[in-house]
C-alpha cells in the first residue's frame, strides 16, 4: 500500500473498534488504570502517526496490538515509571464503573497467578484467553513461530496447573 493517510473517520473507527481491548490489554500489562489509559492513548497516537507503514500483511487488530504491547513494555522499562509506581501506589483513585471492573479483574486469583508467570508465558496466555487471538495471530504479534506459541502456552498452562489453578481449560 502506498502512503496511506488515515482520515478522521477511519481513525475514530479504529478507536471504537479496538479501544476497549487495547485499554484492557494495557491494564493487564501495567496493572494501573491511569497508566493503562496513557498507554492506550500513546498506542493510538502511534497508530495515527504510523498508519502509512501498515502494509496489511496482518490484520489491523494484530498490528495495533503489537504497537500496544511495545508501548506497555516501554512503560515498564522506564526507570521513571518504576520510581513513580513504587512511591505512588496508594494514590490510585478508582471512581467510575470501568475502574471498578478493572479492580475486580485485578483481584481475580487466576489473573494474579497469570501475572506472576514469566513475561513470555504471561503474554501468550493473556493474548490467547483474554484477547481471543489465534495462535497464528499471536505468532505474528510476537514475531515468533506458531510452534513456539504452542510451546509457551503449554508451559504456561503447566505452571498454572502445578500451582493448583483450576479455573482455566487445559487444551
Amino acid at each position: 500500500m502506498n502512503e496511506k493517510v488515515l482520515s478522521e473517520q477511519e481513525f475514530n473507527r479504529l478507536i471504537n473498534e479496538y479501544g476497549t481491548e487495547i485499554l484492557r490489554l494495557s491494564y493487564l500489562y501495567l496493572k494501573d488504570y491511569q497508566l493503562a489509559e496513557d498507554a492506550c492513548q500513546d498506542t493510538f497516537l502511534k497508530v495515527y502517526n504510523k498508519f502509512h507503514t501498515f502494509k496489511g500483511d496482518s490484520s489491523e487488530k494484530t498490528w495495533i496490538t503489537r504497537i500496544c504491547i511495545n508501548v506497555c513494555k516501554n512503560y515498564l522499562r522506564s526507570s521513571w515509571l518504576k520510581r513513580i509506581v513504587l512511591n505512588d501506589k496508594k494514590l490510585k483513585n478508582k471512581k467510575d464503573l470501568d475502574k471498578e471492573l478493572f479492580n475486580k479483574v485485578e483481584n481475580n486469583d487466576l489473573l494474579k497467578s497469570i501475572m506472576n508467570l514469566k513475561p513470555k508465558y504471561r503474554e501468550v496466555i493473556l493474548m490467547y484467553y483474554y484477547q481471543q487471538f489465534t495462535v497464528k495471530e499471536i505468532a505474528e504479534i510476537l514475531c515468533i513461530s506458531e510452534s513456539n506459541v504452542y510451546t509457551r502456552l503449554s508451559r504456561a498452562r503447566k505452571e498454572l496447573k502445578d500451582k493448583g489453578i483450576g479455573g482455566m481449560v487445559y487444551e
